[in-house]
């Protein structure tokens, strides 16, 4: 009789059955080499991180009476056996005792050592391991430090370590290096809770600086270590408002993190209070003396190696200038880099909300000189909106027109009619902009193939026409010139209740493409899909079809584990 418990599924020659002998040989090696984190077990499941190119997660657990599993690997994803499941299930075959039964697990054999210990012999085992292991040791003295039994000089050579690195923290690395640095927010507010805030506002600072720099150098996608960071600018924050220094201390501490931080951690507004009038004074000469040093930049002009610290001090000046609600102070600020158009724009509205509207037009117009090119944009956007409210409606349509006829877009098109609109001549500018897009007829006459790429203004024209609420007239435009898949199921979308047998045509032609896409959900995606078009097949008395198509899908795609079980889903609706 079969086995239908995890141990009777999980054998040596399971796993090398179900996923081969190349993918059993990978595994076997990772397992051979430690790349399996500590297991978690139960009588259902298992579970693991194992160390790739990448830790993943792994799971092999009991549905029913059959063995599921599943890995974040890309090849797991799909719903294959991986090389990381493999080695996760030889990892757990090597720690059971068959003959003995119940054995005792790992952590329950550690216990009973630790119960039959003596002190002396466990405190020397626990310093042992502090000296090997930096993690370890920062658990260790937030402990003491919680029974009041850690001086600021231990707290400080933690963070030293914390965010010590012997060059770039790439991905694969990040999870490690962040858990070292994890309990520095909790040893930061630790300070506080025992009445040490200058304590705290040093360490954070320190702490802050020197995980900034690892920032800088080190691939934090996931968001680990910034995360982290952001709980200790909490700590330093809640150490000025506690008044732990001098105003002018506070203030050039501020200034001098600020300077390093190129990621926004340290607002000013949050610091304002805490920096009173003394402070903040300061403050603000410290500011003045760094900007002195920041030249002028012309429109065009390339920015220095030094940009980092350009804009920093640039917003340091724009902060001071809204805590002072100056629209002149803000100008000032702005003018001193006209190097990109944007800067224009932030002078034209804050002069516009001054309400000084003249001076806000003439610097839009001097933007749009500077930089004839930028017909599109926050720029062109201020003008128009600028000349409608000025009654200007036909400049408004000029610059809407400038902008559709260099980089024609669907959005452009929306823009140029609403200025078009204002102004009652839309017909006419709508005949216009079609005729832009429209191919030529040499091109027009060449068959291409529905899946084909076709050139921008095409795909342009059919999303127009889609936009339009013409779905006909961009089926016939795909046809013509081609169409890329997402447009291809636009016109299907838009064609299911006028040509449902159109949008069918469509969607089976486009699914083995949607399958194709590697991000996630493409699966689902595929799934929907097919039941959208077993539904649309239904609503037409073609019922009969739909099941000779989905087993011919099946049977294109019998490897994609994964999308097979999403499409017995679909089956079974």
């Amino acid at each position: 009789m079969a086995d239908h418990t995890l141990a009777g599924l999980v054998t040596e020659s399971a796993l090398e059955e179900l996923a081969g002998d190349r993918y059993f040989e990978r595994g076997l090696a990772y397992f051979r080499h430690g790349a399996v984190g500590r297991l978690r077990a139960s009588n259902k499941e298992i579970s693991a991180r194992v160390e790739g190119s990448r830790p993943y997660a792994v799971r092999l657990w009991l549905d029913g009476r059959a063995l599921d599993w599943d890995c974040t690997c890309p090849l797991g994803r799909d719903g294959e056996f991986c090389k990381h499941l493999v080695a996760t299930g030889l990892a757990w075959l090597a720690g059971r005792d068959v003959d003995a039964g119940e054995a005792p697990t790992e952590l329950q054999t550690i216990r009973a050592f630790l119960d039959a210990a003596e002190k002396r012999a466990l405190v020397d085992l626990l310093v042992e391991r502090a000296a090997e292991d930096d993690d370890f040791a920062g658990q260790l003295l937030l402990s003491a430090q919680r029974a009041g039994q850690a001086a600021p000089g231990a707290l400080k050579e933690t963070i030293r370590k914390a965010f010590s690195t012997s060059g770039f923290v790439d991905y694969g690395e990040m999870r490690r290096f962040a858990s070292r640095a994890a309990p520095i927010p909790e040893m930061l507010r630790e300070c506080l809770k025992q009445g040490d805030a200058r304590t705290a506002a040093q360490l954070s600072a320190e702490a802050m600086k020197r995980g900034l720099r690892a920032l800088e150098h080190s691939d934090d996608s996931d968001g680990l270590l910034g995360g982290i960071l952001s709980d200790i600018a909490a700590a330093h924050l809640a150490a000025a408002k506690k008044g732990a220094l001098p105003p002018a201390d506070l203030a050039r501490g501020l200034f001098d993190l600020q300077a390093e931080d190129g990621f926004g951690f340290f607002p000013l507004e949050p610091y304002v209070r805490a920096l009173g009038k003394e402070g903040l004074a300061a403050y603000r000469k410290l500011a003045a003396d760094a900007w002195k040093n920041v030249p002028p930049l012309e429109p065009g002009a390339r920015a220095s190696e030094d940009s980092g610290r350009r804009y920093q001090i640039a917003d340091i000046m724009k902060t001071l200038a809204r805590i002072d609600g100056s629209a002149d102070a803000m100008v000032e600020v702005l003018r001193r880099d006209l190097s990109q158009p944007y800067a224009y724009v932030e002078i034209a509205q804050t002069l516009s909300k001054a309400k000084r509207h003249d001076e806000a037009l003439k610097w839009a117009e001097d933007g749009r000189k500077a930089y004839p090119d930028h017909r599109t944009g926050p720029l062109a956007d201020f003008l128009v909106a600028e000349y409608h409210r000025r009654k200007r409606h036909d400049d408004a349509v000029a610059l809407r027109w400038a902008g559709f006829s260099r980089y024609p877009s669907l959005q452009a098109y929306e823009q140029l009619k609403h200025a078009a609109n204002k102004a009652k001549v839309w017909e006419r500018w709508r005949e216009k902009a079609l005729a832009v897009l429209s191919p030529a007829p040499a091109q027009a006459a060449r068959p291409r193939h529905p899946g084909n790429w076709i050139d921008s203004k095409s795909a342009v024209l059919i999303q127009i026409l889609l936009w339009e609420r013409t779905p006909r007239a961009a089926l016939e435009q795909a046809r013509a010139t081609g169409c890329s898949m997402h447009l291809w199921l636009d016109i299907a979308r838009a064609l299911e209740k006028a040509d449902a047998a159109d949008a069918i045509v469509i969607y089976q032609e486009q699914i083995d493409a949607v399958i194709a896409h590697t991000r996630d959900h493409a699966y689902e995606e595929a799934g929907k899909l097919a039941q959208r078009i077993g539904s649309l097949l239904r609503s037409t008395g073609r019922s009969a079809e739909f099941t000779p198509w989905l087993d011919a899908l099946r049977a294109r795609h019998k490897a994609k584990r994964n999308l097979l079980k999403r499409l017995e889903s679909v089956v079974a609706a």
